[in-house]
């Protein structure tokens, strides 16, 4: 399999810690793109030119982490990080999808703050920022769910969004409102799957 990512994507870096914590890494290939250069691979696999995007042994293409980490889980080896079925699944897919939101707030912040002076919209990071600080309480309420999750799709996918924070906002103080959040963190991102796929 071949995997296209950029190196500071967070998206990317999801996919990339999920590899790692099932231990395939040389089951994947993994080819680093600047995707902002419109590279004829990377649209040839998926039409949207984003990253990450997956071209498979039987090669078709598959965009978007939520469903790469849902692919790759399924026929990589290794424990599952997404429980097939029943609670478990749905408290790792709610998990996921606060630490999409997050990211993708996050993510647009930044995307919105490199587009000429001229162009950008404070009004729209304002936005962003607000659903921020809205998604930061609802994690810091579920860190019960965190800690039975064990590390599992959602906690990882909430550990990529929090330490994009601190690598892209590290003006975002959020530790200092959410303990919980920030001790459970503490204790998870020293993972070698976090540390082998540092974007720093």
């Amino acid at each position: 399999m071949k995997l296209y990512i950029a190196r500071t994507s967070p998206y990317a870096r999801k996919v990339l810690a999920l590899v790692h914590e099932k231990q395939a890494t040389e089951k994947v290939q993994v080819v680093a793109i600047d995707p902002w250069s419109d590279p004829a691979d990377l649209l040839t696999a998926v039409p949207s030119g984003k990253v990450p995007a997956l071209v498979t042994d039987e090669g078709w293409c598959l965009g978007e982490s939520w469903a790469i980490v849902d692919y790759l889980d399924a026929v990589l080896p290794g424990r599952r990080l997404l429980p097939p079925a029943g609670p478990d699944r749905w408290r790792s897919l709610r998990l996921s999808a606060l630490a999409q939101g997050l990211l993708d707030a996050a993510f647009s912040a930044v995307i919105e703050g490199r587009r000429p002076p001229g162009e950008r919209s404070p009004g729209w990071v304002v936005r962003q920022k607000s659903a921020i600080a809205r998604t930061l309480p609802a994690l810091e309420a579920a860190v019960a769910d965190l800690v039975a999750d064990d590390v599992g799709l959602g906690g990882l996918s909430v550990a990529c969004a929090l330490d994009y924070l601190d690598f892209r906002h590290d003006d975002l103080d959020w530790r200092a409102d959410h303990p919980g959040l920030a001790a459970w963190f503490a204790g998870v991102i020293d993972r070698p799957s976090f540390r082998a796929t540092n974007p720093r």
